[in-house]
């Protein structure tokens, strides 16, 4: 079963203004409840996925919920995207360090990364 978990940044999110980025490098752009402007920045990502939330309330019911404290910005265990992604690459890139990241907005946007770096937190 995939497990949520915090990741080394805790934070709310109210809202993603702009994903940008390309050639294994990502930004996200976010906004908090107060205002206050942060990028999140992603080394070495694999694989992104974008969606409103309703295309993944199926798979984010199934969650197992192990977070310690509420955050916007967790990481899944146990997942079935690293899974998937093993079978893509077909052997030829090493998964067993990748770790997948989900970020989510109030809003209605959701965010799941794959990367074997972890991400930095800046405040614009």
């Amino acid at each position: 079963m995939e497990r949520l978990i915090n990741c080394h940044i805790v934070t709310e999110i109210e809202c993603i203004d702009s994903v940008s980025g390309g050639n294994q490098h990502f930004e996200i752009l976010f906004k908090r409840g107060n205002n206050e402007k942060y990028k999140l920045v992603f080394d070495s990502v694999w694989d992104f996925r974008y969606a409103i939330e309703n295309a993944f309330i199926t798979r984010s019911s199934k969650f197992i919920h192990d977070e310690e404290e509420k955050s916007n910005i967790l990481l899944v265990e146990n997942s079935e995207y690293v899974h998937y992604f093993g079978k893509q690459v077909s052997g030829t890139r090493p998964t067993e360090r990748l770790k997948d990241y989900i970020i989510w907005d109030n809003v209605d946007t959701v965010i799941e990364i794959l990367t074997n770096k972890e991400p930095i937190l800046e405040r614009l």
